[in-house]
């Protein structure tokens, strides 16, 4: 959980503290029965959705918060399977009931009103999650056999089978783009998803994860192999961002595209992107976020980054973008697929 700036804030502070001690005053039972370990996780969770709420405010995105009552409606439901879906929803709205009740004693009086929009916005997702669900549902796209080959070996553990079905990909002559963004990221897409509905523990989200990890790198050979061009990419999750493989694939992309990478990797505090790019001087930064709450990381890099060259070609992506425009004021570029942003530095620059 990315807290570095949020933390910093006194009301951010307060809020969480306000929270979870009327939690524990509201239910003595529940207060009795929590050892230390499980009051620690209590705190921890609450922590997680103020830092959502405070993610929101920063941002003025309404719907950063809103997307996130819902996401934590799908989770809890297969996790609480002792109550029926509408039971969840009342819990849910509960507690964002609670938070709006401890906002006088724990937030700034001028704060209050846009606290209250973004609680009101939860809530009514979370209502409209419990009615009707997500409608949303992918289209099949044209690598449906082979994304569905390659996750089903990672769910039967199958390592070498799963590498050897990568490097068979890439021996079959489809483009290294495809496998990457098609195949590859869409399978882990869905092993996000069976975590998120408990069809999977945290320990085989993470080994799909590290075979994934070793599958693309038996292709380093092929893919820093291309000619050189001369130009350089610097590529970096922000902050305390772990989530790395979306940005390890650009990276990758634009090396067998002939461009030079900088990969820095995971969790990157602003000053290291800042001196990185100092001594690389890199015709392109890419930084990448998948979890929401790590974009006022990437927004302060941004601005970091402009204060120390104005000139410098920026480009932000990964799955926390999704459903917000909050980059377009940001005077960067940005991209859902890694492939579009190869093909746009390859026009530009």
């Amino acid at each position: 959980m990315s807290l570095m700036i949020m933390d910093q804030d006194p009301e951010f502070l307060n809020l969480t503290n306000e929270i979870f001690t009327r939690q524990l005053e509201n239910n003595q039972g529940l207060s009795a029965s929590l050892d230390g370990w499980a009051r620690k996780k209590m705190y921890q969770d609450v922590q997680y959705n103020v830092d959502f709420l405070y993610t929101a405010l920063y941002l003025e995105d309404e719907g950063i918060f809103s997307r996130y009552a819902r996401w934590l409606y799908q989770l809890l439901c297969p996790l609480m399977e002792y109550f029926t879906r509408e039971r969840v929803c009342a819990i849910m709205v509960e507690h964002y009931e609670l938070i709006r009740s401890c906002l006088e004693n724990a937030v700034a009086e001028e704060t209050r009103p846009k606290l209250h929009r973004l609680l009101d916005a939860a809530i009514w997702a979370t209502r409209d999650e419990c009615a009707h669900g997500s409608q949303e549902r992918p289209d099949k796209g044209r690598y449906e056999q082979e994304t569905g080959q390659y996750l089903n070996l990672l769910l039967q553990s199958d390592t070498q089978g799963a590498m050897a079905l990568v490097a068979e990909y890439m021996n079959a002559g489809l483009p290294l783009g495809d496998i990457c963004v098609d195949i590859i990221a869409e399978a882990m897409r869905r092993v996000g998803d069976l975590w998120h509905g408990h069809r999977i523990s945290v320990d085989m989200e993470h080994y799909c994860t590290s075979v994934t990890q070793m599958a693309l790198s038996q292709l380093y050979p092929l893919i820093f192999g291309q000619k050189r061009r001369g130009k350089r990419v610097l590529v970096a999750c922000v902050g305390s961002e772990l989530h790395e493989i979306g940005a390890r694939m650009v990276a990758d992309l634009f090396e067998y595209h002939g461009w030079d990478s900088i990969y820095l990797g995971a969790a990157v505090p602003v000053e290291a992107i800042k001196s990185a790019v100092l001594e690389h001087r890199p015709d392109l930064v890419a930084l990448s976020v998948t979890m929401p709450q790590h974009l006022p990381h990437c927004r302060e890099a941004v601005k970091q980054l402009r204060e120390q060259d104005p000139g410098i070609k920026i480009a932000v992506g990964g799955n926390a973008f999704s459903g917000t425009k909050i980059w377009a004021g940001w005077d960067v570029i940005y991209t859902e697929d890694a492939r579009n942003l190869v093909q746009w530095a390859e026009d530009t620059l």
